[in-house]
């Protein structure tokens, strides 16, 4: 068999590669289902906008509930879809003015400056509820706005699930998208363009003139590259005249506006150079197929600790945008809007404390480490520094040796070779020492195990797995003498941001019988305070 001459033989690839990827894009609506499209730079000159540095509150809203059909009321087998419940289930649906009108009117006694709708906006299926549900949105403001009120500006959430989850084929089958290649991008960037094309620019949550888009975990990717943003905000730009404030997940990769993790309400708050993202706890129970997990509320008191967090930072460094996570998300039980369960205490919770950030007000309440020069762990005195369980593979029992408590590593029920020790550290210690280099002491038994290491939460996504969550430091070989020593690991470019594992850093225990003592831990400024600056 005769190959045909180079050229030939490429132009002839380069023209089936052509066809495959305009084929591909005559896949995806030309135009979006709105009005408001294209747009050009004239349409924002008068918009409203937010400052970058500006104390603000944001909320993701949740508006897929249909009380008349039972959408997310009640599950398959007809049960109760919710865990916390809306204090009135009668009107409840993303297809009604009043219902909206109500939430918006709520947000407004909250403090809420901005609200981002969770979109699940597939291209081309303009009959879903994330479509039908933004014009009685959209109406629903307005009319407050004709009352005289100042609802929440518009920004979006954009739901990636979608990216894996979407009947996108045209047999229904699920289409799992690629932002490596053309096409990816193109159908990456057609729901921002469906959702803003729906909401008039008036109505636009925006930072220094650009529409706010948070984009979710970039776990449903089947890849992604550093260019996808740049794509997003050329597109975007040429379709409406501006460019995109973009907020990642930190699982991102590419140049973004600012950063965030999703979590604040099991885990919150988590800070970020820009965001700080927190909520009221989590309760998933009455979502099938899933592993309990209940982070408690205590009455309010979680909600008000985390913000009490955020307060006692310094408000010339803190984050300036905070996000509630969520609005009225019932299956999860993560809401701060009006409920059966808790009426309107969140509402009013978030109204203090929001008026507080945009005052940028510092609360110094209870205990804070925001000025430590060192935080610590030790089994009976904890004191800015905790050990905990992790996501199941941190394991340990308590000791109580000849000469004083310890916790030696337990069995690790992931894994045989290794086991590990989860250590989470105070947030206000840890935004503070963003970035910088600390030094970790562990004060341990030489017994046990052949070695074991450090791996934490670095700010450099080279540095690590899962985009530098697990960054290595340190090997320390275990003799075998049964003395007590101390082993201290330098870590630079601190990001304490709860991405190793729901923790801040983990020891590793590695051979032998895996069995490591600690008595002490201790995190420390690697200089003085006020030479990091």
């Amino acid at each position: 068999m005769s190959l045909p001459c180079t050229n030939q033989y490429v132009r002839l690839l380069v023209a089936c590669v052509f066809c495959a990827v305009s084929a591909r894009a005559d896949e995806l609506p030309d135009k979006p289902p709105g009005e408001f499209f294209p747009l050009q730079a004239q349409a924002h000159a008068d918009a409203a906008s937010f400052h970058a540095g500006e104390p603000i509150v944001g909320t993701t809203y949740f508006y897929w509930y249909d009380i008349d059909s039972g959408s997310h009321i009640v599950d398959h087998d007809q049960t109760d879809a919710l865990t916390t419940h809306p204090a009135d289930m009668n009107g409840i649906s993303f297809k009604r003015v009043s219902w909206h009108e109500k939430q918006l009117e709520d947000m407004i006694a909250a403090g809420i400056d901005f609200l981002l709708p969770v979109f699940w906006g597939v291209p081309g299926k303009y009959d879903g509820w994330s479509f039908a549900g933004l014009p009685p949105l959209v109406e629903a403001h307005s009319r407050l706005q004709k009352e005289g009120l100042k609802p929440p500006a518009i920004g979006l959430f954009y739901d990636t699930s979608i990216l894996r989850h979407n009947g996108f084929e045209r047999d229904g089958a699920e289409y799992h998208v690629d932002l490596t290649t053309d096409f990816g991008k193109q159908w990456f960037y057609t729901p921002m363009r469906d959702f803003f094309s729906l909401i008039p620019p008036s109505k636009w949550a925006r930072v220094d003139g650009a529409p706010i888009v948070f984009i979710y975990s970039a776990a449903f990717a089947r890849g992604q590259d550093e260019q996808q943003f740049d794509y997003v905000k050329r597109r975007f730009k040429a379709d409406f005249g501006v460019e995109p404030f973009i907020v990642k997940s930190s699982g991102w990769k590419g140049r973004a506006d600012a950063t965030y993790s999703w979590g604040g309400a099991v885990n919150g708050p988590l800070i970020y150079r820009q965001v700080a993202a927190l909520g009221p706890g989590y309760d998933h129970s009455a979502v099938p197929d899933r592993t309990p997990l209940i982070v408690e509320r205590r009455d309010g008191q979680t909600y008000v600790d985390r913000w009490l967090k955020i307060l006692a930072l310094r408000p010339e460094t803190r984050p300036w945008m905070v996000h509630v996570e969520t609005w009225n998300e019932w299956h999860e039980g993560t809401d701060v809007a009006d409920s059966r369960e808790y009426e309107r205490s969140y509402i009013v919770l978030t109204r203090l404390f929001a008026d507080m950030w945009r005052s940028r007000t510092v609360l110094r309440i209870g205990l804070s480490y925001l000025d430590a020069e060192a935080v610590t762990w030790e089994p009976v005195a904890a004191k800015g520094l905790s050990l905990r369980p992790s996501g199941g593979d941190g394991v340990w029992r308590a000791v109580e040796l000849a000469d004083g408590e310890a916790v030696v590593s337990g069995v690790n029920p992931h894994s045989a070779d290794s086991r590990y020790l989860y250590f989470d550290v105070d947030g206000t210690f840890a935004y503070d020492v963003f970035d910088q280099t600390v030094i970790v002491s562990v004060f341990y038994r030489d017994a046990g195990c052949a070695s074991f290491c450090l791996e934490y939460d670095n700010a450099d996504p080279a540095q690590g797995l899962f985009e530098g969550a697990f960054r290595r430091a340190g090997d320390v070989s275990i003799k075998g003498t049964g003395d007590w020593k101390t082993a201290a690991f330098t870590l630079p470019h601190c990001q304490f941001m709860n991405r190793c594992n729901d923790a801040d850093f983990r020891i590793v225990v590695l051979g032998g019988e895996l069995e490591l003592a600690v008595r002490k831990v201790t995190v420390a400024r690697s200089k003085a305070k006020g030479e990091q600056k």
